[in-house]
């Protein structure tokens, strides 16, 4: 696999081997930009108390362990619970990492927001990499995709919140997708292409696989 994430507790940590595009909303780091090295830190709730800055946190970790993270993740979840998918078509080659927990669990379905409760700890963060160039266009397609997978993995689970509503994510969850840079351009990544169903496929089997112990074992 490409992504080869390093676990180093309490660190969870990708080098992609070189420059990528990468498109999400992390924590640290550009929404859209180029990067090589991504981290996750998993947190304790009394790391972040009221009035601390959580990237400032993250930075001062990150330059205490020497960690190089041009993109940054943070999660209360257990990062030695990620779990990582790859598939290929041709010449394609898709891979998906995944982290889960699900205590801020929340739903899009119509309801008071901050229901849950009785989950540990966590949020649903993910990356997914691919080996050829994204259009703009089709990195959006490929972030809406792996959304649709987070969210049919958690669904098909049939976890539901104190006041029944379906759950369908988390209030903090991340998604990162980054893109060779100088391979062959694909423009798009729709679910009638290749491309599309390979993200769709791998995204869904990370998550499910990242999520399924959490509705085993309740914390």
């Amino acid at each position: 696999m490409t992504l080869n994430p390093i676990l180093t507790s309490p660190w969870l940590l990708v080098d992609l081997g070189a420059p990528h595009r990468v498109a999400g909303w992390p924590i640290v780091g550009p929404a859209w930009g180029t990067a090589r090295h991504i981290a996750w830190l998993q947190v304790r709730d009394a790391d972040l108390p009221p009035g601390r800055d959580p990237v400032d946190f993250f930075h001062q970790q990150a330059a205490f362990a020497g960690i190089p993270a041009e993109i940054g993740l943070m999660t209360a979840a257990e990062i030695a619970g990620f779990r990582c998918c790859a598939s290929s078509h041709d010449d394609l080659v898709v891979e998906a990492l995944a982290t889960a927990g699900l205590s801020n669990g929340e739903s899009v379905q119509p309801g008071a927001a901050g229901s849950a409760t009785g989950w540990r700890a966590g949020t649903v963060n993910s990356l997914l990499w691919v080996n050829v160039t994204l259009s703009e266009a089709a990195m959006l397609e490929a972030i809406a995709i792996v959304a649709q997978a987070r969210t049919a993995a958690i669904m098909d689970l049939g976890l539901s919140l104190a006041d029944g509503r379906r759950l369908t994510g988390t209030g903090t969850d991340c998604i990162l997708v980054a893109s060779k840079l100088d391979a062959s351009t694909q423009s798009h990544c729709g679910l009638h292409t290749a491309l599309g169903r390979l993200v769709g496929e791998t995204s869904y089997r990370a998550f499910q696989a990242a999520i399924t112990p959490h509705c085993i074992t309740p914390h």
